[in-house]
């Protein structure tokens, strides 16, 4: 049944979807001299807020109207920014950032350390209820903050206009990683949302269609299911190479479809579609390892006993769908932590066995009566095509296994309820530094607090965790982090399914578009683009 599965996958390839008709314009240049671009978002955004857990179209979306302090190029070397410049001390728990200068805010504000102290602030208050604050738990003045008794994130300063320290509680040498990889904690204006309520921030109607930002354009409409509109911001502290740019909400067929037919300039495609792309003219093909994974996340509240998700990860044909589904455009993975000194070389690479699956099931007493199901937003071919295959394999190990569909909209509120059995997660930044996977696993994070939606927690793993956060020295952290790794490897998490190779198709019009691994931070040089008539 499984090649069954695969021979179809590789089969259904984008070949019906290029028939498909389509509407719309090509983008280029007018007669009047401005210059557009049609852009494929891949899921529609339910609001343009930072604050807000990171939501993949969302986050594509804000990259282009914010900014952040600093943030990871293709190689994932951290690329400066907002701040031009940075120095760790050598104790690592001082962090200066040197800022730009003569920046300005969409709308003509002058920029200063004092929107990076308030944007922090926000991001840390309890009252806000940021998915991303307990990246900050070790910035000192976060507890008083917590507690109610100070109203500004003490160890956020800033010592001048272009200046901002931020001074953490202990050695922490992987912090760049967890403000900085990405398109995360982006600075907003202090002087349009000072004097908002913080506790309505996550529902602001300024996060509607956002108008003033340090990214290299603006919004100027949002029709809702169809396409974000945004203009280039004139303020914006370069010259922006393209005036229009059009964010078109379609699936990922019509996008392929369009790309063919010259009405779209830059689309990411499933591996299905290479061989397919490949063949067109006027496009160029280009891709990058990704800096984060697929993956199954087992409702650790669900499924406690470690067998279960040992079982649960046997029972996976992972280089099966690495070789069918994806074409062989991805990489195993076997931890959570993904930086390579961090990885030794005996970890369990759990390889396909559906016999030892149920083996293990049935030590842990699993009742195979129960249904399972493997939730997911549909929409995208290979993910759909995981699926299939992910349901085929976990039956032959006798699990009650089905497929539930389910939207953006209800995936968070899943997770917060712990009303999911496994359900499929992709993106993420984790290869600049170990510190950055923490957050998937900590005890402390478990979803709404953080970016924990496995719902997992081990206190041994976060000690060994923390100890590698606090270590300044190299070679102590290379072996905790190590042992960290096979701890992790042992209890899974959650199921590692591959590191897939981001691929992105462009039109020939499209110039400057430089292909980067992390597809949430796809338009991480938008401002370099330009267009050819």
């Amino acid at each position: 049944m499984q090649k069954k599965l695969l021979k179809s996958a590789l089969a259904f390839t984008a070949v019906a979807a290029l028939l498909t008709g389509c509407s719309g314009g090509a983008s280029g240049a007018t007669s009047d001299g401005q210059t557009s671009a049609n852009i494929y978002l891949y899921q529609a955004p339910e609001s343009f807020n930072p604050l807000k857990p990171p939501m993949g179209g969302e986050q594509l979306a804000m990259s282009l109207v914010f900014d952040n302090l600093l943030t990871t190029g293709p190689d994932f070397e951290y690329v400066p920014r907002l701040a031009e410049s940075w120095d760790i001390s050598d104790d690592a728990t001082e962090y200066t950032f040197h800022l730009r200068e003569g920046m300005k805010w969409s709308d003509g504000e002058p920029f200063t350390a004092e929107d990076v102290v308030f944007s922090y602030t926000l991001f840390a208050d309890p009252n806000v209820s940021s998915a991303l604050r307990s990246r900050l738990a070790k910035v000192v003045g976060f507890d008083e903050l917590e507690a109610g008794t100070a109203e500004t994130l003490s160890g956020v300063q800033a010592i001048d206009d272009h200046t901002v320290k931020i001074t953490l509680t202990e050695a922490n040498a992987g912090f760049l990683s967890l403000i900085g990889y990405g398109s995360v904690f982006y600075i907003l204006p202090e002087h349009v949302l000072g004097e908002t309520d913080r506790a309505q921030l996550l529902t602001d109607s300024f996060f509607d269609s956002p108008q003033v930002g340090m990214g290299p354009y603006q919004i100027d409409e949002y029709k809702a299911d169809q396409e974000v509109v945004l203009s280039a911001n004139e303020n914006y502290r370069t010259d922006v190479g393209i005036d229009t740019l059009y964010l078109k909400l379609l699936t990922s067929d019509v996008a392929t479809a369009q790309l063919a037919s010259g009405e779209i300039d830059l689309v990411q495609v499933s591996a299905l579609d290479v061989g397919t792309v490949e063949g067109l003219d006027g496009v160029t093909v280009a891709s990058k390892p990704s800096a984060g994974f697929f993956r199954l996340l087992p409702n650790f509240k669900k499924f406690p006993d470690e067998r279960v998700r040992q079982a649960f990860l046997y029972a996976i044909d992972r280089q099966g769908i690495i070789d069918g589904v994806l074409g062989g455009h991805a990489s195993p993975i076997n931890s959570t932590i993904m930086t390579d000194w961090a990885l030794p070389g005996d970890l369990n690479d759990y390889e396909y066995d559906a016999k030892k699956a149920k083996q293990l099931l049935t030590e842990a007493g699993f009742d195979f009566s129960q249904e399972i199901k493997v939730s997911w937003i549909p929409g995208q071919r290979d993910r759909d095509q995981m699926i299939d295959v992910v349901i085929a394999n976990l039956k032959d190990a006798g699990v009650n296994a089905v497929a539930q569909q389910i939207d953006s909209a209800t995936q968070l509120p899943m997770i917060e309820n712990a009303e999911y059995d496994l359900m499929l997660s992709a993106a993420g930044v984790y290869t600049p530094d170990p510190a950055s996977s923490f957050p998937l696993v900590a005890c402390d994070q478990v979803y709404p607090a953080g970016s924990n939606t496995a719902l997992f927690c081990n206190p041994d793993l976060d000690a060994l965790m923390v100890k590698g956060g606090t270590t300044a020295d190299q070679t102590a952290r290379q072996s905790i982090y190590q042992d960290a790794a096979r701890l992790d490897n042992q209890l899974v998490p959650m199921l590692w399914l591959s590191v897939p190779d981001t691929i992105w198709v462009h039109s020939d019009r499209l110039q400057g578009f430089q292909p980067h691994g992390d597809f949430t931070n796809g338009f991480w040089n938008a401002a370099d683009w330009t267009v050819s008539s």
